[in-house]
């Protein structure tokens, strides 16, 4: 938490303190966990053997690192066969167009079907240097790896799982509360997360109140978010994908949220 979100909570607990008007009951609390914003599987988009396997569970990546690779050597030769195909149809093309212009017996049908045959040739080559891009998996952004489901020298086939990866930096607040709050908190405004595994309370503003009443627990789900630095965090003070906790929402008696007002007020004035 940066100093100035420090200050402005500071502001809130010292205004409850000031007005029992102002803050008149407890704080509202909600269970709560933490969600990764990026958290993706990657998967095979090739038939092929795994030839190299860089990362385990646990290890820790950065936006385009090599995470494993395949054989490719016969979709190479395809690309290459492909490109000759290209080259080749491009030279007919422009020969037959200098025909064209030198009055050389050539009909216009023959024009038509050699500037069809390059489109065909560059269209060919286009899928195969796309489908030869997968020979390599990269990471798509910083993060760790969550699951290894693959191994060197294993054939993969199109769609088998390889790894799971997550970015812990930026992490979204998942509290499910009552629905009769509803009417009592506002987007943008901020409540307090204390989490299990560190013993920690850090400051979270609600982005998206999901419009959907459990109608059993009579619940519905607020979204908010945290930033963190997971670079510089240390281990008892790392947020991480799944911990969980308890937020904090502090209502005035005019039905606001008053720790966001607060914020907001604090806010406006610099």
């Amino acid at each position: 938490m940066n100093n100035s979100l420090l200050f402005r909570v500071a502001v809130a607990v010292f205004g409850c303190l000031l007005s029992a008007s102002l803050c008149s009951a407890q704080p509202f609390t909600a269970p709560a966990k933490l969600n990764a914003l990026s958290k993706v599987q990657l998967s095979s988009e090739l038939a092929a053997r795994i030839t190299e396997v860089r990362l385990r569970a646990g290890d820790r990546f950065r936006k385009g690192d090599l995470l494993a690779s395949f054989d490719c050597t016969e979709l190479l030769a395809e690309l290459e066969g492909a490109e000759s195909q290209r080259d080749l149809a491009r030279r007919q093309l422009n020969a037959n167009v200098s025909l064209k212009q030198l009055g050389g017996n050539i009909s216009e049908l023959e024009l038509v079907q050699s500037e069809a045959q390059l489109a065909e040739a560059v269209a060919n080559a286009k899928v195969l240097k796309h489908r030869h891009s997968f020979c390599e998996v990269r990471a798509p952004f910083n993060g760790f790896v969550i699951t290894r489901s693959a191994e060197p020298h294993q054939r993969a086939e199109v769609g088998m799982p390889l790894f799971e990866l997550v970015d812990n930096r930026a992490l979204e607040v998942e509290a499910i509360v009552p629905s009769n709050w509803l009417e009592q908190l506002t987007l943008d405004s901020t409540f307090l997360v204390t989490i299990n595994e560190t013993g920690r309370t850090y400051s979270a503003q609600v982005q998206r109140i999901v419009p959907l009443v459990d109608p059993v627990t009579r619940t519905v789900r607020v979204i908010g978010t945290i930033e963190t630095n997971s670079e510089r965090a240390t281990v008892d003070t790392l947020l991480i994908s799944g911990m969980s906790g308890e937020a904090q929402f502090h209502f005035g008696q005019d039905g606001g949220n008053t720790l966001g007002k607060i914020s907001s007020q604090q806010g406006g004035g610099n």
